[in-house]
Order: C-alpha cells, then structure tokens, then sequence
C-alpha cells in the first residue's frame, strides 16, 4: 500500500532527526577537564533556582581559567541569566564570546544554542529556529541543546508534530532526571494538541519510537471516557511496543489520571433563558446541547432545563434551586451579567459551567468554569498569527465601544508579550460610513499632509504632493462586523494601504458566501471556528443532518448551536483539563483548552476572503498571505460572537 503524503514526509524528517542523534551518541566524549570549585556552587545554586548565586558563581569561575575554558564558563552564566529573565545581560555576556577558527565546535555548539534561547524567550521564534539548524546536524556535546531549542521554536511555532518528533529524538541524548521529564511531557503536550484526524493520518508502523508516542496519545484520548477500553488498548500497545519508555510508569500514570478526573455527572441543569428577546439564542444552545447528548452513548445522566427568563431575573436563586432538586453540575447561564453574579460568592455548592466571561477585577469560585465565544479568543489568535508570519508592527482599528476595547486590548497583550509593536490604536463610531479620519490618523497621513502644508508655508507656492502613509507598519487589525468591514475594507486601500496585510475577528464574516457584498474584503484574514469553516460535520451531532431538522433557524444561530454542543463534551473532562495544561478538545467551536482560572479558550481556524467568497487556509499556507485584512456589542451582551 502506497504511503500517505502526510506520513512519507514526517518519517523522512524523523530518520535525519534520528541521524543527528544517533551521530552525537555514538560520538566520543570528551574528557571533562578539573572543575573549578565553584562550579559545584554553581550547579547546587541552579537546583535549587537560586540564579544569582548561580551566575555569581561561574563568572568566578571563569576568572580564574582560560579560553576555552573560560568562555564555556561565562556560556553557562549565560544561560542562567537565561533563566532568570536577564535576556539582555545574558546577550550581552554570550555575545562577547569571540568566535574563530580555532574556537572548538562544542563551545561554539553552546554559544549557538544560548543565543537562540535568548531570541526564543523574545518572541522571535523564526530567528531561534534558524540560528539552531544552521549548526545541525551535530556530533558534539552540545547537540542536545540545540536540537532541545529547535523543539521548543517548533512549538512556539504552532508546528506540533514537527516539535514532538524532535523531542522523540532526543530522548537518546538525555541522561535520566529532570530534563528528561520535561521532555516528555512536552513530547505528550505537543501531541495533545494535534487533531486526533491528524494523530491517525501519521502513525507509522511499531517498532518506531516517535509513532509509540503517537499511537499511545491517540489511543487513550480515543478511550479517555471508558477506562475499561483503555486499559485493554494501552495493554495491546505495549505489546506492539515492549521497550517504548513511555511503557511502564509513564503510561500507567496517564491512564490513572484520567480514571480519576472523568467528570460523570447524574444530574445537569440547564439554566438558559428560553423566553424574551434573547430567547432564541437560548433555544439554539439548548438545541446543541441535547443534539450532542443525544449523540453520545447513554450514560444515564438525566438533564432538567430551567428557564430563566430575559436575562436571569434572580440566576442565584434559579442555581439554588436546581442544587435542592439534586442537580450535581449546572450549565449556564448565558449572559455576562448574569455569569458576573457567581463571580464573587466565594464557592459554589456544585461546579458551575458558565455559558459566558466574568468581569477581569473579580474573584471567581474555584468550581466555576467559563466558556463562552469571545471575541478576545480571536484577537489573541490573530496577535499569534502576525507574529508567526513575521509582521513585528501592527496598527489596531476598532469601534469606540467595550466591544471594540476587549478586542483591541486582546490583540494589543498577547502581541506584545509576544515582542511586536503596536504603533497605533484608533477608534471609530459604528453608526458612520465614513472611517477616514481614524484610518488617517492610524496611518499617519495626517502628519504627512501637515509636512506638505508647513513646506507650501515655507515657500510660498503650491507644490505636487501626495500623501505617504507610515512605512514601519506590517499589518493591521481590524474589529468590525460585516457592514463596517465591508467599508473599511476598501477605504484602507483608498488610503495608500493596499499593500499591507488585514486580519480581522470572524465578526467580519456573516457566515455565508456572499461574493456581491464581500468583493471588496478580498485577501482579508479572520478567524472562526470549525464549524463555520466546512468542518461541521466531523464531530457528532453534525451540522449537515441538524440542518435538515433545523434549516433557517440553523444557519441564524449557527454558533450557539457550536456552543451548545461543546458545553456538553466538555463536561467529562473540565477537571482534567484545568489540572493538564497539554490537555485539548477537540470542538465545534475550535480546539479547546481550560486554563487554571476555569476559563475555556479556543484555538480556531484561519480563514480568507478570497474572490468574495471564504477559503479555509491550511497550516503550510497560513504563513504566507495575500496582502490584505467585531457592530456595537449588544447591550445585554448575550451573544460574545
């Protein structure tokens, strides 16, 4: 049988990985040279994450020897200031390091590899990853501290598989301790991550060390709720795979952890407001959610739906009500407001899972979890995605509402904890058709035009001028629904910014293909979910047959179906998945994960305007886009999309 595209192509890149640790396992070690007294200081400081004294230590060390000595001494100092946080003295200390001809390979192994942890830990991953395969393959020592960098670049990447292949060779390069743990738990993180669809297409045939890993991953998180199954499955495994190091404790202690963190409710409550002007929208969740339950096998759970009315006239005493009828978890409510009234009771009696956000400035219970489709999730999506594609400096444009505050502060924090720069944020009012002034002010053609107007002053005579936009610019992020965004669109571009590339939230899109009204938002970038990108119907209950029962009201409310749905798949896992950081869903709504406030976050799917209709972009072409690109948030904040 013909191999996969998919697997033929990681398997290559597996066995050069495998090469370059083969080579630098087999290679002959060399003599370590007597240390210097306070390199025991050192290293006792650094176990016990003292860095100052760790530093200290080695550059007292260093004085006392001499190159090359000396430099790996100062190299090590280096790293540790890695580790504290000092990127700039650490650069600084690394960077000093003279390099030749004579300078041994090993030593220049290490400066490599320290100075791509310093690029790594600024946000610039491409640079890391490059600086670091410029100096593989190696035989060296210090192998494994490149190719430890190239797996956690390739991560930071959004390259999951490529990183757990890295890190699966690496594992012969590593003595037994701390920093083979971590890499094989970043090994299953990035695994985690992957789509199960994907997890299948590439596991190689046993005995392959890196397809143990994926096939060991993918066969507890196919069996994660039946432990019976598991336990059977991972038996048959290690059968197929008796000296695979995940085969003893490491594969006992994952099953462990999640026979003992399944959620498995008897009874849910559905807190939903099924009456008044957001009745729909409750109707659309509650309909996802027991099409999705419907869907599943029977595990007797009994579900009671509760309507709240408008907004929850009284959602503390709708809770207390459902808990006295014997409810062990509640789902609900959907609106902010009405979330924000469990956000500082202190504890919950029974764990909540809340259908929307709480105010940032509150305390939260510990067993309120929040899920909810925030336009903040696409912002930080989108802040991931520029800096992926190299775009370093964006300008921001949105409405002058809390909406478009959310948004821009979203995008604004996660761009540059990743080390871009927004160089301008400007705000518009949704009820106008005309955004020149804050397009100009964001581009800067204001000041130009203010030169061209102080020069005409200074000569007294009219001069041919045309505005110029500011050239430090790389993207720009937009928050607009459809009829702003079918107007900012084409103004950016009257306003000498065609060239640039446009990322927007899915808020841009209403959801159809509409190439009359979206003809002008061609090349623009937004974010959505699976199942409003053609990938419906690979989760059950699947948007083809639900149209069928549903058909208008389906397409209306398509999102809050998604929502609904994911609400209930999440519940088996909401304990788990806030204790496991690696730990994914796969969802309707987008890949989800829950970090340890209780918050859900979604990861969606880049997508495109092209020729006025919508194209899904698949990961090798995210990277490389075309130039190009949330109304007023509701008042009762109901619906986040």
């Amino acid at each position: 049988m013909p191999m996969h595209d998919p697997l033929a192509r990681h398997l290559r890149r597996l066995l050069l990985i495998a090469a370059i640790a083969i080579t630098a396992a087999c290679a002959p070690t060399p003599e370590e040279p007597e240390r210097h007294p306070a390199v025991d200081t050192a290293e006792e400081a650094l176990a016990e994450g003292d860095y100052d004294t760790a530093v200290e230590a080695f550059l007292e060390a260093a004085e006392a020897e001499e190159p090359p000595l000396q430099h790996e001494y100062l190299l090590r100092a280096s790293a540790a200031l890695v580790d504290a946080g000092d990127l700039a003295r650490a650069e600084q200390l690394a960077g000093d390091i003279p390099v030749d001809e004579e300078t041994p390979e090993s030593l220049v192994d290490f400066r490599t590899a320290v100075l791509a942890r310093i690029a790594l830990e600024r946000g610039d991953y491409e640079r890391a990853l490059e600086q670091v395969s410029d100096r593989l393959p190696s035989d060296t020592r210090r192998a494994a501290d490149l190719i430890e960098v190239r797996a956690d670049a390739e991560y930071r990447l959004g390259r999951l598989l490529d990183s757990a292949e890295t890190r699966a060779s690496l594992e012969a390069l590593l003595p037994e301790g701390p920093r083979l743990d971590r890499n094989r738990s970043q090994l299953r993180q990035s695994l985690a991550e992957v789509p199960m669809q994907r997890l299948r297409e590439i596991m190689p045939p046993p005995p392959d060390t890196f397809g143990g890993w994926v096939e060991l991953t993918f066969l507890i998180r196919n069996h994660r709720l039946d432990p019976a199954e598991m336990e059977d499955a991972v038996a048959l495994w290690r059968e197929r795979y008796p000296d695979h190091p995940a085969v003893g404790e490491i594969a006992d202690e994952i099953m462990a952890r999640y026979r003992e963190e399944v959620l498995r409710p008897e009874k849910i409550a559905l807190l939903l407001p099924l009456s008044g002007s957001l009745g729909e929208s409750g109707r659309a969740v509650r309909d996802g959610f027991l099409a999705a339950r419907l869907s599943a096998a029977d595990d007797g759970t009994e579900v009671t739906i509760h309507d709240i009315g408008e907004d929850g006239d009284d959602p503390w005493a709708a809770y207390m009500s459902a808990v006295q009828a014997g409810a062990d978890l509640v789902v609900g409510p959907l609106t902010r407001p009405a979330v924000s009234v469990f956000a500082d009771t202190g504890s919950l009696p029974v764990p909540m899972l809340a259908l929307n956000s709480a105010p940032d400035d509150t305390s939260l219970p510990g067993n309120l979890f929040r899920f909810g489709l925030l336009p903040e999730h696409e912002a930080r999506q989108a802040a991931r995605h520029a800096l992926a594609s190299g775009q370093r400096h964006a300008v921001v444009l949105v409405p002058g509402n809390d909406w478009g505050e959310r948004v821009a502060k979203a995008f604004h924090e996660q761009y540059e904890a990743g080390g871009g720069v927004v160089l301008a944020r400007e705000r518009y009012r949704e009820d106008q058709s005309d955004f020149s002034l804050p397009i100009r002010r964001m581009l800067g053609l204001d000041r130009s035009s203010q030169r061209e107007q102080r020069l005409r002053g200074t000569i007294g005579r009219s001069v041919e001028f045309e505005p110029r936009r500011r050239q430090d610019v790389d993207v720009v992020f937009v928050g607009a629904f459809p009829r702003q965004a079918r107007l900012i669109r084409p103004q950016l571009r009257f306003h000498h910014a065609l060239d640039l590339p446009v990322m927007a939230t899915s808020h841009a899109w209403d959801g159809r293909d509409d190439v009359a009204a979206d003809r002008d938002m061609a090349g623009v970038v937004f974010f959505d979910m699976p199942w409003m990108l053609g990938e419906g119907d690979r989760l059950a209950p699947r948007r083809s047959e639900l149209a069928t029962i549903w058909d208008g009201e389906l397409e209306r409310n398509a999102p809050l179906y998604a929502l609904g749905a994911d609400a209930y798949r999440l519940i088996p896992y909401l304990a788990t998945m806030r204790t496991n950081e690696g730990e994914r869903l796969e969802g309707a709504t987008g890949l989800l994960r829950i970090d340890d406030a209780g918050a859900v976050q979604r990861e969606v799917l880049p997508a495109r305007f092209h020729r006025g209709r919508v194209e899904r972009l698949e990961p090798d072409q995210d990277r490389q886009q075309l130039p190009g690109l949330d109304s007023a948030a509701d008042d009762t904040e109901a619906v986040e999309r």
